[in-house]
């Protein structure tokens, strides 16, 4: 599932084999994050994400993984020189021959495992990411899923303070953007979600990166099963009680006009809706 929930106050320290950038604390990212990306309801849908701060400084292990994916690179180039050429330039993060792109990879990496660190992104590679050439893209596709209706609704001035509170930390016009793109966005996100969407805002002169990730799912979809079930039948347990008093103290209950008898099928309809 996506698991959005670790302690954010833990990011820093957070250690282990896989390379992890370091986290930026930064309270009116943390704030937005609570408020409104932690199963938060908008309309019939329950939002779950995050946004946060990184800084791009390269620790050992990311020099580790720097050198392991410059390997697979050359591995590559020199099995099959003449095809590698023509796929080095279009590399949706630049040539992938080239250092830079390599470090930016590793960064982008690098900041998926702090951010969401019961998974290990450190075997992906530049084509599983997407760069956004159109900044309106990202801001139309934002404010349309999340800030412009339900939310500006519950949070008047919301979406200006969204992108006033971005800009601030992450300076919008010197940033390039990205995507990743799973195979399998139920692995990372979780199965039975609405819509989905994450970006990398990435200032490389302030060497900064911050990343947002949001998932909507339905509300009937977020409960466990289990829950559903039992509280169902809690209801229809008690509404069969009620019947039966109401049948125990009025005979004529039977020629009531069928309409006005609710049904156990009617009130899971009504419970679900």
């Amino acid at each position: 599932g996506f698991h959005l929930h670790c302690s954010h106050s833990l990011k820093p320290f957070i250690e282990g084999g896989s390379s992890k950038m370091r986290y930026l604390p930064t309270p009116e990212l943390q704030h937005f994050t609570s408020t409104c990306l932690s199963d938060t309801s908008l309309g019939e849908l329950i939002v779950q994400g995050f946004i946060e701060a990184y800084q791009c400084k390269a620790d050992r292990s990311e020099v580790k993984l720097f050198k392991s994916v410059k390997k697979k690179v050359e591995k590559l180039i020199s099995s099959s020189p003449t095809t590698f050429t023509k796929r080095m330039a279009s590399s949706p993060l630049g040539p992938i021959n080239h250092a830079s792109t390599i470090q930016l990879l590793v960064q982008l990496i690098s900041t998926m495992n702090s951010s969401l660190p019961d998974h290990d992104f450190s075997n992906l590679q530049a084509s599983d990411f997407l760069r956004v050439n159109n900044i309106d893209l990202v801001v139309n596709k934002i404010n349309d899923y999340l800030l412009n209706h339900s939310l500006e609704a519950k949070y008047h001035g919301i979406r200006k303070r969204f992108w006033d509170m971005l800009d601030s930390v992450v300076n919008l016009k010197k940033c390039d953007l990205y995507s990743f793109v799973p195979d399998d966005e139920s692995e990372v996100f979780g199965s039975g979600q609405v819509w989905t969407m994450n970006f990398f805002f990435v200032n490389k002169s302030a060497k900064k990166i911050v990343f947002f990730a949001c998932s909507a799912s339905r509300k009937f979809r977020y409960n466990p099963a289990e829950v559903i079930t039992k509280t169902l039948k809690k209801e229809v347990e008690s509404f069969e009680e009620e019947i039966f008093k109401v049948e125990v103290d009025t005979p004529m209950l039977t020629s009531m006009p069928k309409g006005q008898k609710p049904t156990a099928m009617s009130l899971s309809e009504a419970w679900l809706a």
